[in-house]
């Protein structure tokens, strides 16, 4: 493999001690694999490659790696691109897990077949038999996982190989060959058994581990059992599934997979299994109701390895081997280029294909239009993944069809939306704990990265041309067929043409796909949903494909389970059907156009007739809403899943939490400003009234506070964190922290000092123009339509002395001028000042020193009328 290393083997080097340490350091760590070189007797002294790796000067890189699938292939780490290319020689990713999970290190792979006969259901007797669930308290529990995560945790990080450390062994040991206990096994990709218990020779009890981080959605299953005995009946029974409704109800048949049947007679998954029921758990744990599977089985070989699925297994390795094919295709790669459209929760790669035969001038690549097809965003959902594959291997061949449809379509595909949750066996959520089709709409860009970046690509898609088409691949545990959910639309002028696209399908597939099981109404709960967010911002064509986990009820199908191959050509179909709704000739549209308004009418005749009603419809029947027509769709448990996503749903619960403490602590505050206000009056009057008592000389002044209860209205709406501001200072000038009181002169004074003080304070050397305009300084003025920021008691009215004569003079119409050191405040005359005082426009201090004494002078109103005008003030 590498001539110049091969006689650099043959030398005698000592390795170099600390190169030799930090070797097996890294290898410890899982950075290097260790791979011995195949030596012939008479080199058994010779070093091998291992001990060479770090030393030998043609090989001296820290970023040597080796293939970890198949035969060693030695070679350097690319540089880190842009983009994550596949390159012709270089391995696969290796799928990221969290690292509370364990993995084995066996490389799981199973062969697709056909099989030459249709399998056909399970035909119910009645008279199956239902285990009693005897747990592991009678029975002996023989497989265990005890590196599950539990729900109150959540996801933190992940590592290739999952947890450090060596793997343990958790079936029970043999004690011999007559020993014939089953070993479980399903610490690989897509496996998911949490717990065996054997409660009887050839019985076994089965618990499946429920999607990671979570308590719910435990309905797929995948495990591996090893040393089995032909001939014999065994009964297997899962006792916590949680849909209440399931198609092994009518027949479907769990799958069984032989790897001795594999590798000598190349036959793969198949449809196995007798006296199967599906029933209610009686010993749920109250929180919420289980339900039971149980079937009987015979294996066809002794010592065997079998697999259990609940489908067909499709794997992020499987993807991957598929996509590396792809690239690595002279051919295929000239119009697929595959990109990272991002990386996921745990590092893994979410790829993104874009199919499209080069065009030969810009307008031509202008004018074509796009399809976005993805899969798998509910992991347990593998039905996705093999109509992809069937899309994908139709639309990457040499057929006319598909060159078509690459010369007029620009294709773009995202074959594994979640595939963390494909990794580590979820069925429904990513490693978030949440139902990733229920959060299109998300903001959090961190913690669902494959839907967000999915619908920002498809944003700017349509920035740049129309998107005609949207559909999401995804599987059905409940109905029959294959059908779509779509959404209504509003527009007359393409009424039911969302339908079209999916008549043509059934017509094309007519014994897999059925029409009458399509569903196009919106409900409110699937607002989150890819479907409903792609028709929101613009695409009229927008469809959720689901694929049963059993079979058809059509044609030549009948009561048959779908195969791969059925899937496959599913795939197939949808790009023939993609041509028929393109067809230049218009003719097949207008044809199921005029068919879907005939089927409406019908319909609505049936809703008629069942609410026992006679209406003539003609003329009127195609007003009739279509989503009053339709029943809802289907009962997913998709809501359970929705919400933040766990770490954020802990962090959010602190916050609560925090949030009822301090609630408790805190006071309860008034209802309203108007009691707030009237809550401060009464204060400030009870404050002035204990003025009043503690100061006889002062009697005129607090009567002529009491006999103005106008002025203190104007100034009802002042915040109350000013009316906190002012306390301490209506204390100082009461004088309540010496024990005395002020007469109304030296409180004139005092508030006349205080105010100099004030403003030379907010603005030093800032000397008061002699004009009433106001100070446009935002800082220092209030808001036009706010009150001004002082006191109610700052300028009391006095009854003589200074202050009189001040107001004397202003209502002569004489200017004023009060010179307080080097502070001066002009006042206008009282012709002006009167129209200023009904309008509420003081916002001058100075203008409140006279207001009270100012109204015996002025010729104003009633006396009846005078508090209602002062009122409107302010």
């Amino acid at each position: 493999m590498f001539p110049a290393l091969q006689t650099e083997l043959k030398q005698q080097t000592l390795p170099d001690p600390y190169e030799d340490f930090m070797y097996h350091h890294l290898q410890y760590y899982g950075y290097f694999k260790v791979h011995q070189i195949q030596q012939s007797p008479q080199d058994k002294a010779a070093p091998t490659l291992n001990s060479l790796m770090l030393t030998s000067p043609l090989l001296k890189s820290r970023q040597l790696l080796h293939d970890d699938l198949g035969e060693v292939n030695s070679r350097l780490r690319e540089p880190r691109d842009l983009f994550a290319f596949f390159s012709s020689s270089g391995p696969l990713q290796a799928p990221r897990w969290p690292i509370e999970c364990e993995v084995i290190k066996e490389n799981i792979h199973h062969i697709e077949w056909v099989p030459p006969q249709p399998e056909y259901f399970y035909q119910p007797t009645g008279n199956e038999k239902v285990p009693e669930i005897v747990g592991e308290e009678k029975g002996t529990v023989v497989y265990q996982l005890d590196s599950v995560p539990t729900e109150d945790s959540y996801f933190t990080s992940s590592r290739v190989g999952g947890k450090r450390g060596i793997i343990k062994e958790l079936a029970v040991t043999l004690q011999g060959p007559e020993d014939n206990t089953l070993l479980f096994e399903s610490r690989f990709e897509s496996g998911n058994l949490q717990k065996a218990v054997r409660v009887n020779t050839y019985e076994y009890e089965l618990t499946l581990r429920t999607d990671l981080y979570t308590n719910k959605h435990a309905q797929w299953f995948y495990f591996r059992v090893q040393n089995t005995r032909k001939d014999v009946t065994y009964r297997f029974t899962i006792v916590n599934l949680l849909k209440p409704k399931s198609l092994y109800t009518i027949g479907m048949k769990p799958l069984m997979y032989s790897q001795l049947d594999a590798s000598t007679h190349s036959v793969g998954w198949r449809r196995e299994g007798n006296e199967i029921r599906y029933y209610r758990n009686n010993t749920d744990d109250g929180q919420q109701p289980f339900y039971c599977l149980t079937w009987t089985i015979q294996f066809p070989h002794d010592q065997d390895t079998c697999f259990f699925a609940h489908f067909y297994p499709y794997t992020y390795t499987d993807l991957q081997c598929f996509l590396l094919s792809a690239a690595n295709s002279p051919v295929q790669s000239q119009f697929c280029k595959l990109r990272t459209l991002c990386r996921s929760l745990a590092g893994n790669t979410v790829y993104l294909l874009t199919i499209t035969n080069p065009a030969r001038t810009p307008q031509e690549a202008a004018a074509k239009k796009a399809v976005v097809l993805t899969a798998r965003v509910h992991p347990g959902e593998s039905n996705g993944s093999w109509i992809m594959k069937g899309f994908l291997d139709f639309i990457l061949s040499n057929s006319p069809d598909a060159q078509l449809l690459r010369d007029i379509f620009v294709f773009k595909v995202v074959p594994m939306l979640n595939p963390d949750g494909v990794i580590v066996g979820n069925y429904r959520c990513s490693l978030a704990g949440r139902d990733l089709n229920r959060h299109y709409k998300t903001i959090l860009k961190e913690s669902f990265p494959c839907i967000w970046h999915t619908r920002n690509m498809i944003k700017r898609l349509l920035e740049e041309r129309e998107v005609l088409l949207y559909c999401d691949f995804h599987g059905h545990s409940r109905k029959s067929n294959i059908f779509l959910y779509g959404c209504n639309n509003k527009d007359r002028k393409f009424w039911l043409h969302e339908r079209v696209f999916p008549l043509m399908l059934s017509k094309n597939a007519p014994d897999k796909f059925s029409f009458h099981s399509c569903n196009f109404k919106v409900q409110k709960c699937k607002e989150g949903t890819g479907r409903v967010v792609m028709w929101r911002m613009g695409i009229l064509n927008s469809y959720t494909m689901e694929s049963t986990f059993g079979g058809s009820t059509l044609g030549n199908k009948r009561d048959t389970h779908f195969t791969p191959e059925d899937l496959k050509s599913l795939g197939y179909h949808v790009c023939d059907t993609l041509l028929d709704f393109c067809d230049p000739d218009r003719s097949k549209f207008m044809q199921c156009l005029a068919e879907l308004k005939e089927l409406l009418q019908q319909e609505i005749h049936k809703k008629f007739k069942e609410l026992g009603q006679d209406m003539d419809l003609e003329g009127s029947w195609s007003d009739i809403s279509l989503s009053d027509i339709e029943s809802s769709t289907s009962g997913s448990d998709s809501s359970l899943s929705d919400g933040l996503p766990r770490h954020l749903l802990n962090t959010a619960h602190e916050l609560n939490q925090k949030k009822k403490m301090y609630k408790k602590k805190k006071r309860k505050p008034l209802q309203s400003r108007k009691q707030r206000n009237k809550q401060y009056q009464k204060s400030n009057l009870m404050q002035e009234s204990k003025l009043t008592e503690d100061a006889p000389e002062g009697a005129g002044f607090a009567s002529t506070l009491q006999k103005q209860p106008a002025f203190f209205k104007n100034s009802e709406n002042t915040s109350s964190s000013m009316m906190k501001n002012e306390k301490p200072r209506l204390n100082e000038l009461n004088g309540r922290d010496n024990g005395t009181s002020l007469g109304p002169s030296k409180m004139t004074t005092l508030i006349l000092t205080k105010n100099k003080e004030r403003m030379q304070r907010e603005k030093p050397g800032f000397t008061v123009s002699c004009s009433p305009k106001r100070n446009t300084n935002p800082s220092q003025e209030p808001a036009p339509d706010t009150k001004p920021n002082w006191p109610r008691n700052r300028y009391p009215a006095t009854k003589g002395g200074r202050t009189t004569a001040v107001a004397a003079k202003m209502a002569a119409g004489k200017p004023v001028l009060e010179q307080t050191g080097a502070t001066a405040h002009a006042s206008p005359p009282a012709s002006e000042m009167y129209p200023l005082l009904l309008k509420g426009k003081f916002s001058h201090p100075s203008f409140s020193l006279a207001i009270l004494h100012l109204l015996p002078f002025l010729k104003s109103p009633a006396p009846s009328q005078q508090t209602t005008l002062l009122g409107r003030s302010g």
